[in-house]
């Protein structure tokens, strides 16, 4: 297998225009793609012509078209769609380039057995939040991908926050903790505007006021350098509101349904790998 190219010179087509394949072709353009390099392949025309004018950067309806000049072949496709879409470009992959998938639920298998023999496949993991930059992504490398495949992958998602390498046994579990993490957010605000409803404010100032908060926490935790458990140490002080609502949330078993919304994620994501992929 050749190596792959320098940022400056090697060429990137993304396979799907939609959320994340936009996002990584911002990511991509951002961080010193030239906009020669990089081609979005995806059926629809008016999504094609909003990220050119958005990004400047190169279209094709033609996902083989894309693929055959490509270095890194970025896999953006819903996964039901996938082993179509694998069908109109696999035999067009060029000797030495890679694919980087962002799909949920296919194993690198799925890739390797729809591709030139050989293909370096690299499974990636995102989150929602890298649409703004501040997403949690692992990625994981199939059989024929190294150490410089990984590095590449790293490279291409740099944009969208931070990436983490891991073996792909641990995808799943990196799905029920960042993949469906935002979520879990997003849910518990909810239950803490309901809460402040509940307790006289307004639904706007409940609103407001829980999402600040949530947003200020991750923040303060990201920059303080202290543990979790140190920063909530610091807020609950003896006999006050704090640690007795901590305490009531212990109670009622917070860590308890916690593990069990992960373990039920963790559930859907083997059963749904299977589904998919029939392996």
């Amino acid at each position: 297998m050749t190596d792959i190219a320098p940022a400056s010179s090697s060429t990137i087509a993304i396979i799907g225009g939609g959320v994340m394949g936009g996002a990584i072709a911002a990511g991509v353009r951002n961080g010193g793609w030239p906009a020669e390099a990089v081609t979005v392949a995806d059926r629809n025309t008016e999504t094609l012509a909003d990220l050119a004018a958005a990004h400047d950067l190169m279209t094709t309806t033609s996902v083989a078209e894309a693929a055959a000049g490509a270095d890194v072949i970025v896999f953006a496709v819903k996964p039901q769609d996938a082993a179509g879409v694998l069908a109109e470009f696999g035999s067009h992959v060029r000797p030495g380039a890679m694919l980087l998938t962002v799909a949920a639920g296919l194993p690198a298998s799925f890739y390797e057995a729809r591709l030139p023999a050989g293909t370096p496949v690299v499974r990636a993991m995102p989150n929602t939040p890298a649409l703004v930059g501040f997403g949690a992504t692992a990625i994981a490398a199939g059989a024929s991908a190294t150490d410089a495949h990984l590095a590449v992958a790293a490279k291409v998602l740099a944009a969208t926050g931070l990436v983490v390498t891991v073996d792909e046994g641990d995808i799943n579990a990196v799905s029920t903790v960042s993949g469906s993490g935002p979520a879990y957010f997003y849910a518990f605000e909810e239950a803490m505007v309901e809460a402040g409803i509940t307790q006289g404010l307004d639904r706007d100032v409940a609103t407001a006021l829980a999402r600040q908060t949530l947003i200020g926490a991750g923040r303060l935790l990201e920059s303080s350098g202290a543990t979790p458990g140190e920063l909530r140490a610091r807020v609950s002080s003896k006999g006050g509101t704090t640690l007795a609502a901590l305490d009531a949330m212990h109670h009622a078993g917070l860590q308890t349904v916690v593990a069990v919304g992960l373990a039920a994620a963790d559930r859907r994501a083997r059963e749904l790998a299977v589904e998919l992929s029939g392996e």
